[in-house]
């Protein structure tokens, strides 16, 4: 009976061990649990059901925006337009819709051809033309910011239907839409990555790219694609944060590229490639914004969450840095 029980202990350790502290995916949930229960002891108001929706709905966009660069960084890329896509359109919704609930048919294909062609286009350079991912998808945010302040004339116009306005700022009982949207998102790209070839093919590409050409893989197309599902996710993102403000903005997506690279390396993908989770990405989206929301309940001025924000990307990379030696 002792030897059973000891047994069974050890088989417990080695799984906190192995499974939960080894895996950074799992990490990252762990650490969600602690703060938390940290953010309980500062305030009990934290825990109020409102806050922890209103948290949850906060961190909603920028965990679509994460699903996709997640991809792109287990690629062995990074996506840093994406936070332009979203700022591109919103202000074309806002611009096209002028108010119109009949226009959201258009502005829905027109913002699907947003994220498809400017995915395509940054996968094409960093394929085909071999420009460095940092270097091309630095360069797209400031092409895709030239053309909103050229659209705009720098003064945003329009405003957003009530149909969008549902869509961005609504709630299904007490549920916000836009955290169903992101468990809509999650489930699919869950299921694309950890059950599908294309997943594979997605840890292959970024592992190692010339035995994953050797085994069949079209390499450049793999990564294409992820640049698409990431450009794409970014300008849905768009279209619900377009409906949850409610107009026209040049600074919305202002963030979003460094804290969607800050959420999935924290939930474990490694800037090299081949290794990450959705699962992680998730968790790192709702990491960040737990932690944006504890610090302001701290008082802290924003200039100091940045600086904590950017700690600990610097820290996540560290860690992974430290774990490949």
């Amino acid at each position: 009976m002792e030897t059973s029980s000891t047994s069974a202990s050890s088989r417990w350790i080695k799984f906190i061990k192995n499974d939960i502290f080894g895996n950074p995916s799992a990490v990252i949930w762990v650490v969600i649990v602690v703060q938390l229960l940290v953010a309980r002891l500062i305030s009990a108001s934290f825990w109020n059901a409102t806050h922890l929706l209103n948290v949850l709905r906060q961190a909603s966009g920028l965990g679509i925006v994460t699903l996709g660069q997640t991809l792109v960084i287990m690629t062995g890329g990074i996506d840093l337009s994406n936070g332009m896509v979203i700022t591109l359109v919103d202000v074309l919704a806002a611009g096209i819709l002028r108010g119109q609930n009949d226009l959201m048919g258009q502005v829905i294909f027109i913002t699907a051809g947003v994220g498809i062609l400017v995915g395509l286009i940054n996968g094409i350079l960093v394929t085909k033309v071999k420009v460095p991912p940092l270097i091309c998808t630095l360069g797209m945010f400031g092409i895709l910011k030239g053309i909103a302040y050229v659209y705009t004339g720098g003064a945003p116009k329009g405003s957003i239907p009530d149909s969008l306005k549902f869509i961005g700022a609504g709630f299904v009982g007490p549920i916000p839409t836009q955290v169903l949207f992101l468990i809509g998102f999650f489930i699919i790209i869950y299921l694309l990555v950890h059950r599908t070839t294309y997943g594979r093919y997605i840890y292959s590409a970024g592992g190692n790219k010339q035995a994953a050409n050797l085994s069949g893989v079209n390499v450049d197309l793999v990564i294409i694609s992820a640049y698409v599902i990431s450009s794409l996710l970014s300008a849905f993102t768009g279209l619900i944060l377009a409906g949850y403000i409610g107009t026209g903005s040049l600074q919305i997506g202002e963030g979003y590229n460094f804290n969607s690279v800050a959420a999935a390396v924290v939930g474990g993908t490694l800037f090299t490639g081949g290794v990450g989770s959705i699962t992680g990405g998730i968790g790192g989206a709702l990491f960040l914004a737990v932690l944006i929301s504890l610090l302001r309940f701290m008082g802290l001025p924003y200039s100091n969450q940045l600086m904590v924000q950017g700690a600990i990307l610097a820290f996540a990379i560290y860690v992974q840095t430290k774990k490949k030696e």
